[in-house]
């Protein structure tokens, strides 16, 4: 008993705090504490824990039975199990001495576990007597969870096909992902401390500077089309946003980037302009000559029902034509192609000889109406309108020259009358080549056949494919089936 000083003559008794008073005391402070704090004896009894500890461990274990922690299990940070009898707080009641820097994971009998650093320190009488434990845990969930989310957007960021890059104020690479390094085709280790600048062609220096002051105003760059170049020296076009940095205190430190390569997109994007127009101009020139055709079918037919066969027949020798520039992408057809197409109702009487020759589109659409004309007329009046009759096409591609012939030839037909007068047919034999293409042409209704003659430019007609293809055959004349030129062929 302790005894206060007096004061005005009258002493007034102290009492020094009893064991229960102490304890009563100290249990009110422990469970004041948000961290979960519990205590054993020597042999591992557990004596005290706060609703803290109950919390953290999922249950109340039982005073003086449960041994070494409260926990339902325990396991490594591994994920191994780990007994109790070989956890921290058991290590320092039979060591004698504190544990630091090791985690654990305790699991709630809900199945929930939860992640702690425990501080196990030991308790010693006045005679240095070990008398038990007193132990804190840390909750390392938040941790742990900051930890897993960090490790995900870290993976995020190295697998996205996605270029994502970080850089400081002055412009200094900082970070640089595996989509960096295939956009760009650097590796980290060649760019990380490096200006970014390595990255813009000269006349892009100064977007930096005006991307820079955006994200020093706390301001996001979003989807900026712009062009960078690779390490190759190649140009790319990608779409960037850039975003601002900022450390824990919210103060913007750099910036990221994340850069989408569109090359293929823009490219996409100029094709379809490119086919857009093309198709657009090829539509207009279609209905020019679906006009000139129907128009022009009427002249010099008697009934609506010639006129209407007429016009049938030749937009079905323009389909067909059509149909040959489709399957070449529209990119041209093979004269060939084009004269065996038109042929096809007489192919055991026709002969035909010539080089490889791609002509345009244009071309062969006005080639097709030709040999139509020239078919139409042969079937009706001239050497397909009997059974001994015969035709015979060939043509010449003379690239030295740049000159290109064409000449079509009746023979074993009846004898021959000059018409009275000119129609489409006409029309489009000796005056749409020749305005169109330049080529001279030569109708020519001679008593023991019908020639028609073409000759002119080599370019007006060809595409560039004709080039290649006419040199790789050696520029000689070519006929469907090995057969040799002016010989029969189907």
């Amino acid at each position: 008993m302790f005894h206060g000083l007096q004061a005005g003559g009258a002493g007034l008794p102290f009492h020094a705090p009893t064991w229960e008073d102490s304890e009563r005391w100290w249990r009110t402070v422990a469970n004041a504490l948000p961290a979960a704090v519990y205590m054993t004896d020597r042999a591992g009894r557990i004596v005290f824990y706060n609703e803290a500890a109950a919390d953290l461990w999922g249950c109340h274990p039982q005073v003086g039975k449960s041994e070494w922690c409260g926990s339902w299990r325990l396991y490594k940070p591994d994920g191994t199990p780990l007994p109790h009898d070989e956890c921290p707080m058991a290590i320092t009641l039979k060591t004698g001495t504190p544990v630091r820097g090791v985690e654990a994971v305790a699991e709630r009998p809900d199945g929930t576990r939860i992640p702690f650093m425990p501080y196990p320190t030991p308790l010693y009488d006045a005679a240095g007597n070990l008398t038990g434990a007193v132990n804190m845990l840390i909750d390392l969930t938040d941790r742990a969870h900051a930890l897993q989310l960090k490790q995900q957007l870290a993976s995020i960021v190295e697998s996205s096909d996605d270029a994502i890059v970080s850089k400081d104020f002055n412009g200094i690479i900082t970070s640089w992902n595996r989509g960096a390094e295939r956009v760009f085709g650097y590796s980290p280790e060649e760019v990380i401390g490096k200006s970014i600048t390595i990255l813009m062609p000269p006349d892009r220096y100064d977007e930096e500077l005006s991307i820079l002051e955006r994200v020093h105003r706390g301001e996001r760059v979003d989807h900026y089309e712009t062009v960078r170049r690779r390490k190759d020296g190649g140009l790319i076009n990608i779409s960037l946003t850039v975003s601002p940095v900022r450390n824990a205190e919210g103060k913007i430190i750099g910036a990221s980037k994340i850069a989408r390569d569109i090359t293929e997109r823009k490219n996409a994007d100029a094709q379809q302009t490119l086919l857009t127009r093309e198709l657009h101009h090829r539509t207009k020139n279609l209905f020019s000559v679906v006009q000139a055709v129907v128009s022009r079918s009427f002249a010099g037919k008697h009934t609506v029902e010639d006129a209407q066969s007429a016009v049938l027949d030749r937009l079905h020798s323009l389909a067909q034509t059509h149909m040959l520039l489709l399957e070449k992408n529209w990119e041209g057809t093979d004269l060939l192609e084009l004269v065996r197409n038109e042929m096809r109702p007489f192919t055991n009487r026709v002969m035909i000889s010539g080089p490889t020759v791609m002509v345009t589109p244009q071309a062969a659409q006005n080639f097709a109406l030709a040999l139509h004309e020239l078919v139409t007329n042969a079937a009706k009046h001239g050497a397909l309108s009997v059974a001994d009759g015969r035709v015979v096409i060939e043509w010449t591609a003379d690239m030295a020259e740049g000159r290109f012939t064409f000449c079509w030839q009746e023979r074993d037909g009846p004898t021959v009358l000059s018409p009275t007068e000119r129609g489409f047919g006409s029309t489009v034999l000796e005056q749409v080549m020749a305005r169109y293409f330049e080529m001279q042409t030569q109708l020519d209704f001679a008593p023991e056949g019908v020639s028609y003659q073409m000759a002119g430019p080599l370019d007006a007609i060809i595409t560039a494919a004709t080039v290649s293809s006419t040199l790789a055959a050696g520029g000689g004349a070519r006929s469907s089936g090995g057969a040799s030129a002016g010989a029969p062929r189907s």
